[in-house]
């Protein structure tokens, strides 16, 4: 097949260095590194690396503020697949469905979760609302959209249930979770919605604050008949046993992103977990995958859990998670798939061979 792999390029946008000039050690650099812009390109080059022995014919195409540009060149040169890494439109991670969308206008079959779940996804509350709805356990919440009135009415179900964390309602990718997110009294409360608010220029999403393990589970495949259907691979779970007392043991932004910090040191990923019960397990599980249909995810998706008294309660679905894959590092979901017993290569050819029968290509 022609497959055209299509991803947003942080070089033609982004405001900070970007260290992946091929040329930079960065190991020599003394100053934390912001890689979030790295994972994106990352991908590129292990898909593009994967696709290589298959027999594709492959196109890179990199999609900046230019959008008629990416029309134009995918209607002169119309691929059979796209194989979908693109995770936002000029930095913006709300314009992430509108590109999905626009391969839907142009009937132009594609990799991964659709519009409308990718664009759920990203709204955190409205997706716990949903969770709520199918009795599915996730943490009491409430959103806030007025620092002046952080008392509304869903403050009175979790005002006895401190500590709390807060985060922005409609971020992935852990932007705006840090140290302070928890959160332990009034006061805390009131500064951290301002700062969602003022930083993030969104509403807050509070929530109480699940002391318990960190868990996430890679799923792939379509549903066709039941969740029988679905895939799920090796629990993995977050090890934050390095972090230090005085800091949380959340997965932050600098957790997951700025190489050289103490977070991210402090965060590493087992995969299989242990200590996992079979009962336990296949609850986590079997919640995954009902997650994985209700939400409406396609091909592959994680699933991210915080476990406490054997309760498995669901944070969120990242249905656009990183796949990138290195010798020496992989990424959760990469990891996951292969203590499952699939090589890389395998695992890009399953997501194609899952968005083509989906497609009916």
């Amino acid at each position: 097949m022609k497959i055209n792999i299509i991803y947003n390029d942080p070089t033609q946008y982004s405001t900070g260095r970007i260290y992946d000039d091929g040329v930079t050690d960065i190991e020599k650099i003394d100053e934390p590194i912001d890689m979030s812009e790295y994972g994106v390109l990352d991908e590129l080059k292990s898909v593009q690396r994967a696709l290589i022995p298959t027999g594709h014919e492959t196109k890179i195409t990199a999609v900046a503020l230019d959008v008629y540009k990416l029309i134009d060149e995918l209607r002169d040169d119309r691929p059979d697949m796209i194989f979908n890494l693109c995770e936002s439109l000029d930095g913006d991670p709300t314009q992430e469905m509108n590109i999905a969308a626009l391969f839907e206008i142009l009937k132009i079959p594609y990799t991964g979760s659709r519009a409308l779940t990718l664009g759920l996804a990203l709204n955190k509350w409205r997706v716990k609302e949903i969770l709520n709805y199918y009795e599915i356990p996730t943490a009491p919440h409430y959103v806030c959209a007025n620092s002046g009135e952080f008392r509304n009415n869903g403050y009175s179900k979790l005002k006895d249930k401190f500590p709390l964390i807060v985060k922005p309602s409609r971020e992935d990718a852990s932007i705006g979770i840090e140290n302070k997110s928890v959160v332990y009294n009034d006061e805390e409360l009131k500064e951290r919605i301002e700062y969602i608010l003022d930083e993030h220029k969104q509403p807050a999403l509070v929530e109480q604050y699940i002391d318990g393990r960190e868990i996430n589970v890679s799923v792939v495949g379509n549903v066709k008949k039941d969740e029988s259907d679905l895939i799920v691979f090796p629990i993995s779970e977050i090890d934050f046993s390095d972090m230090p007392d005085d800091y949380q043991k959340i997965v932050s932004y600098n957790s997951k992103w700025m190489y050289k910090t103490v977070e991210f040191a402090g965060t590493k990923a087992v995969c299989p977990a242990k200590n996992i019960s079979p009962e336990l397990e296949e609850r986590i599980k079997e919640t995954a995958k009902k997650v994985y249909r209700i939400i409406g995810a396609s091909d592959y998706a994680r699933v991210d859990f915080r476990v406490k008294d054997n309760v498995p309660y669901v944070l969120e679905m990242n249905p656009n998670p990183d796949i990138a894959s290195d010798a020496d590092e992989d990424t959760g979901f990469t990891r996951s798939g292969k203590a499952y017993g699939w090589s890389y290569e395998e695992l890009i050819q399953r997501i194609i061979g899952f968005a083509c029968e989906r497609w009916g290509v």
